[in-house]
């Protein structure tokens, strides 16, 4: 045994030193196959299966599915959830189906887009990529979207998400109408902020499909321009980068003058790049020529072009806006760059930028146990939503933790729609922005490999986690729970307000018709045992 672990390690090692050139010559190559194969089914659904009109007859057919499951003998029935494979998941963890009774919700339509009311009303598998790609010709895109176009409007509604726009409007739940939800009883309700099934429209975010099957959704739209006017402003020391944000966000003051998108990309402790776009026209020449096309295969990954401002200085250009909603999809972030370290290299993107990046849901579907541990124990993916009000120590902490950057600021409101009206908590006293119902958040997003891992020092990634998940309690932050979580039931039960979530369990018959939200987002590794392993692993 000592023989093969020595072995395995070596080859683990092996594998983390060429996993550039392993990447390039198999998992790329094999990705795009992947990935064109996915792409020719959805384009064959698009245009041969396409049918808005039929919607109803198959939310029938998802009906009957759920009454068969109830005619079953109580000792028979196992929880439902939705046949969408793992692997078309963009959730870190592999939430165990099997286990499950799983019922196709095959809806991929949008159905209708109602520019008086400015909603558009769409099934829950419609894509970013697919709704950006209808909306912004037509003048508008989502209130609230995301960056990754596989990201579907039914994962981020029933999870959730955020935006550069979110300093206005909220979390993506901020920006759902209506839903149409099937219970564990069969039945369709359609709920509303303020009709009888309001409770259900309040729980149903985060609640990630364990209180129903989402069948139809109504999602907010705003008007915008072509193009994106991106200022990049390069800023030096914490404080100064940290009272900007809060400045531009409105935290402080609800007659402050927002832009439409607002983020910032930390290097280091003490140095950012604050953005500040506004939807633009550009009609004179001079200005056509400051347009950027960064989403161009043989364009620097933007989080590096962003980075060059720090040397250069401020400075502005011209995005297509849908290239800038879809700015952070090439790199996935800046994930790609830990997988193939020389991936922004000129030459690289020239010759295979059209390959990235490696399909998210290839990634997922070639993961086994042992992959899924290395990477958990030697990776960090987080986003984390805390209050402005500890933007530096939360920078401070991350650091200290994890040790890895860039990390990224997304400022959002939550609102206060009073105490139990979903798994958020009502904003404390001191989050408030003053005269408002919101406190001003913001969303910390940690991706990559820690910076003891890449010094081969030794990292515990149970330890690093839950010392965070400890801190973001104690300030009033919440988890996102697409990522692994290393909480216990107490602990989450801490962090989240379940009181409404319960309750509806109870009305709408999810208890045994849905697994429970914790049980849907746990790991379904031993998260303590991989991290004594990875800890002792590097003792011997």
């Amino acid at each position: 045994m000592g023989a093969y672990s020595a072995f395995r390690k070596r080859f683990v090692q092996w594998l983390e030193d060429n996993r550039g050139f392993i990447i390039l010559v198999f998992v790329l190559p094999a990705s795009f196959l992947f990935d064109a194969g996915l792409q020719l089914r959805n384009w064959y659904r698009r245009v041969f299966l396409s049918a808005p009109e039929k919607h109803d007859e198959r939310v029938r057919d998802i009906q009957r599915r759920i009454r068969q499951w109830n005619d079953q003998p109580s000792q028979k029935r196992k929880p439902m959830c939705t046949s969408r494979p793992n692997w078309l998941s963009l959730s870190t963890t592999f939430f165990q189906k099997n286990q499950c009774e799983k019922i196709p919700v095959d809806l991929y339509n949008i159905l209708e887009l109602d520019e008086r009311r400015q909603v558009v009303r769409v099934e829950p598998m419609v894509s970013v990529g697919d709704i950006t790609r209808y909306l912004i010709p037509r003048g508008y895109t989502l209130a609230v979207t995301l960056e990754i176009a596989d990201a579907t409007c039914g994962g981020l509604g029933l999870g959730a998400g955020m935006t550069t726009y979110s300093h206005r409007v909220g979390f993506y739940q901020e920006a759902v109408e209506s839903w149409d939800v099937l219970l564990g009883d069969g039945s369709l309700v359609h709920a509303t902020k303020d009709n009888e099934y309001s409770d259900l429209y309040y729980a149903l975010p985060w609640s990630h499909g364990s209180l129903g099957l989402l069948v139809a959704m109504e999602l907010k739209i705003i008007p915008v321009k072509p193009y994106l006017k991106m200022e990049y402003i390069p800023v030096r020391g914490q404080k100064a980068y940290c009272d900007m944000m809060r400045d531009l966000s409105g935290a402080l003051d609800k007659a402050a003058k927002l832009p439409d998108y607002l983020e910032a990309t930390v290097f280091s402790k003490d140095e950012a790049v604050v953005m500040v776009g506004h939807f633009a026209d550009v009609t004179d020449p001079k200005e056509k020529a400051k347009i950027n096309h960064v989403a161009s295969w043989y364009k620097p990954w933007f989080y590096k072009h962003v980075e060059t401002f720090l040397k250069k200085g401020k400075d502005y250009e011209y995005i297509p806006l849908r290239e800038y909603l879809l700015r952070h999809n090439r790199a996935i972030f800046w994930v790609v760059e830990s997988m193939i370290p020389f991936g922004n290299n000129p030459i690289f993107r020239l010759l295979f930028g059209w390959l990235l990046p490696p399909k998210p849901a290839f990634l997922k579907f070639t993961t086994t146990p042992g992959v899924r541990a290395m990477t958990f124990a030697k990776q960090v993916f987080q986003d984390i939503v805390l209050p402005m009000t500890v933007l530096e120590k939360s920078i401070d902490r991350a650091e200290t933790l994890f040790d890895t950057y860039p990390i990224l600021i997304y400022p959002c409101r939550i609102y206060d729609h009073g105490p139990a009206m979903g798994q958020l908590r009502p904003p404390r006293s001191d989050q408030m922005c003053p005269g408002t119902n919101y406190g001003m958040f913001y969303d910390l997003g940690v991706y990559g490999v820690p910076g003891p891992v890449k010094r081969r020092e030794r990292y515990d990634p149970v330890h690093a986690m839950r010392s965070m998940e400890k801190f973001i309690r104690e300030v009033g932050g919440y988890s996102f729970l697409y990522a692994d979580i290393f909480m216990t039931r107490e602990e989450f039960d801490e962090m989240f307000d379940l009181t409404l979530y319960e309750k509806v369990r109870k009305k709408y018959h999810a208890e045994g018709a849905f697994p429970h939200l914790y049980d849907k987002v746990k790991p379904e590794v031993d998260v303590f045992a991989i991290g004594r392993q990875c800890a002792e692993e590097f003792d011997k």
